[in-house]
């Protein structure tokens, strides 16, 4: 392979991965758009620079109950842009994930000019 065929190889991959990401981040920006209609509060898992981590999760959204407000329902997404399907495997580290979840509980006073928790935060 000469050098010119190797910059136009790598030239393509480039372009279909940036056009991946777009993809996916606008399947994202339209999910958070659609949840927020019914009224969800979404967190995106992202990295700082806005691309996916390795985990199958991708998005949680949560939402309080109208008559109950103690009760909260929370919904973890796996969002797909463009002609990607998602696959059974990934079905199942989605509902392993949702299994695995671990809910705590905190207490935050800010009586003075630092804010105390009651429990330890990690």
């Amino acid at each position: 392979m000469t050098a010119g065929q190797k910059a136009a190889h790598t030239r393509k991959w480039r372009r279909a991965a940036e056009l991946a990401h777009r993809s996916g981040q606008n399947a994202k920006t339209f999910t958070k758009y659609f949840l927020a209609k019914n009224g969800y509060k979404c967190l995106s898992l992202d990295s700082r620079k806005g691309y996916e981590y390795k985990g199958v999760v991708d998005l949680i959204a949560i939402k309080r109950d109208k008559r109950n407000p103690d009760i909260l329902k929370v919904v973890l997404f796996q969002v797909k842009g463009g002609s990607a399907r998602v696959s059974e495997q990934e079905i199942d580290r989605l509902s392993q994930a949702a299994r695995r979840i671990k809910v705590g509980w905190n207490v935050a006073e800010k009586p003075s000019r630092s804010v105390r928790f009651r429990k330890s935060v990690r």
